[in-house]
């Protein structure tokens, strides 16, 4: 759920200390931050982690969805790096496609696999759900280890 506040709004609740701004403002799960003097930007879970690349913050949604504060002050322990969320993904410098999966917060479930064949690409949608990372993209972080993907071995039937 997307909040959008005026900026006279955001100057009020900035007034009152980081704290109660995001008391007031009701910090959710999802939400990305980056404190307004740095480039970091932080994903708050149950705990915060870090996104590292501009591809991940993508991957989480966008720019758009980056909240700048003055302060940041995070709710939590942090977590380091963060994972990148479920999807189908090709680093740049590599022609494999890794379908990350799994239940979790955000779509931070604990399954990869790299997929077998391009009939198998194609049964998962094609290439045009595969989103390419940086060369030194971790996707393994906070998966289990890395299997050959088992399903979709057939392309889908052609429609009628």
């Amino acid at each position: 759920m997307k909040q959008l506040f005026s900026i006279g709004a955001l100057a009020a609740l900035a007034a009152v200390g980081p704290a109660a701004a995001a008391a007031q403002i009701g910090v959710q799960v999802g939400q990305m931050f980056r404190q307004a003097d740095r480039q970091e930007v932080m994903l708050q879970l149950a705990g915060h982690c870090h996104v590292t690349t501009s591809a991940q913050v993508d991957a989480f949604g966008g720019w758009s969805r980056v909240i700048v504060v003055p302060t940041l002050n995070m709710r939590g322990h942090y977590l380091g790096s963060c994972g990148w969320p479920n999807g189908f993904y090709r680093r740049t410098n590599e022609q494999a496609v890794y379908r990350l999966s799994g239940q979790g917060v955000m779509g931070l479930g604990s399954s990869i696999c790299h997929v077998v064949s391009p009939a198998q690409l194609e049964g998962y949608g094609g290439w045009g759900v595969v989103k390419v990372v940086e060369a030194g993209a971790d996707l393994n972080l906070g998966r289990v280890v890395m299997t050959p993907c088992r399903d979709h071995l057939r392309p889908r039937p052609a429609p009628r």
